[in-house]
């Protein structure tokens, strides 16, 4: 308390440097904010499918004719979508936090949907796929700088290091 003056600053020899930390770059917050839209957008209404599966299975059933979808197997694709998109929203967490290990949790998410989305439902959606696999490209691109020795951005005046 001594070293403070009336209106309670600390005067500066009581400030103490702070450990220089990696700062997220701006595009790769941008990439995080939009996949975390679009996959919490997916968790939500995968949450909803669950209580509206009937709505779910119809929907499949008219996108998907050439497939025929059992009440019980569009439960199932419901019950794997929240498992899915969960452990991808988890991963998209991690990675904002800026934890390498995020990347492990999104990139096989990722794969998993796109695996259901051509192998399982032959949807042959291009935009789609070529979107997922672009931002699991950048994502791995930064999660390999994320854990290296150097700084991802370059220190300011502000903040040397």
């Amino acid at each position: 308390m001594e070293n403070q003056d009336k209106d309670g600053i600390q005067s500066p020899q009581e400030i103490k440097p702070t450990p220089s930390l990696k700062k997220r770059p701006i595009g790769f917050s941008m990439l995080l904010i939009f996949a975390s839209v679009f996959n919490g957008l997916l968790f939500v209404l995968m949450l909803a499918g669950l209580f509206y599966s009937e709505i779910v299975l119809n929907i499949l059933q008219q996108y998907y004719k050439q497939v025929y979808i059992s009440p019980g197997l569009a439960f199932m694709f419901i019950m794997a979508g929240v498992i899915i998109t969960g452990v991808s929203v988890f991963g998209l967490i991690l990675l904002w936090q800026y934890r390498r290990k995020g990347i492990y949790f999104y990139i096989p998410a990722q794969m998993a949907m796109l695996i259901v989305l051509v192998v399982v439902l032959k949807s042959y959606d291009f935009i789609n796929i070529a979107i997922a696999v672009v931002l699991m490209i950048i994502f791995g691109i930064y999660a390999n700088d994320m854990n290296s020795g150097k700084s991802l951005v370059s220190p300011s005046k502000n903040n040397p290091s």
